[in-house]
């Protein structure tokens, strides 16, 4: 199952970079820490603000993402995983479970989209 979830990994990672979005892989040993999300990327969002609203101009801001890959056939994370991604929710991260190349186009789109109230006019 390794290679099927690298290869999911490497998948997201060109689909990811091919938006423009800043994404590594994490690679376990001895020296990482448990639990890491298998992909780590930053993912640009726009915030209304009470001050970008006013000049009808959202701020751009970078949102920590990581993306745990799992097979479609595959477990759950682990309970260090869990941990982990509870922590990185905690300080406003995200973490998402993906399965497929689609789960991970879906989750970024969800989170890319316009946050907070429309400008008027």
């Amino acid at each position: 199952m390794a290679q099927a979830e690298s290869r999911l990994s490497r998948d997201i990672m060109a689909v990811l970079r091919a938006r423009g979005i800043f994404c590594f892989k994490v690679h376990g040993g001895p020296t990482m820490m448990a639990g890491l999300p298998d992909i780590v990327a930053c993912v640009p969002v726009e915030v209304w603000t009470t001050e970008a609203y006013e000049a009808a101009t959202p701020e751009r801001h970078g949102w920590f993402v990581g993306f745990e890959t799992k097979t479609p056939t595959g477990g759950d994370p682990s309970a260090i995983q869990q941990h982990i991604h509870t922590k990185i929710g905690d300080a406003h991260g995200q973490v998402f479970v993906v399965r497929s190349v689609q789960d991970a186009v879906d989750a970024v789109e969800t989170m890319s989209g316009v946050h907070g109230p429309e400008p008027l006019g």
